[in-house]
């Protein structure tokens, strides 16, 4: 996957997190669900942003300035 990719995982986690808090001010069901499955995707999102950029080549040069 792309870092692309991975961003726009993120940004439909933080989508879906902000219906699931509707959900939850308007006490209609499932809300638990909806929010720990946008926790669940941002997670991963995250993840995978994390390995693309610890594994870009200029990484190592930034951290040793």
């Amino acid at each position: 996957m792309t870092a692309r990719g991975a961003i726009v995982l993120l940004l439909l986690g933080l989508g879906i997190g902000i219906i699931g808090n509707l959900f939850k001010i308007q006490h209609w069901p499932n809300t638990g669900a909806i929010l720990i499955s946008a926790s669940s995707i941002q997670a991963v999102a995250v993840f995978i942003l994390a390995l693309k950029v610890s594994r870009y080549p200029g990484f190592k040069d930034f951290l040793d300035r």
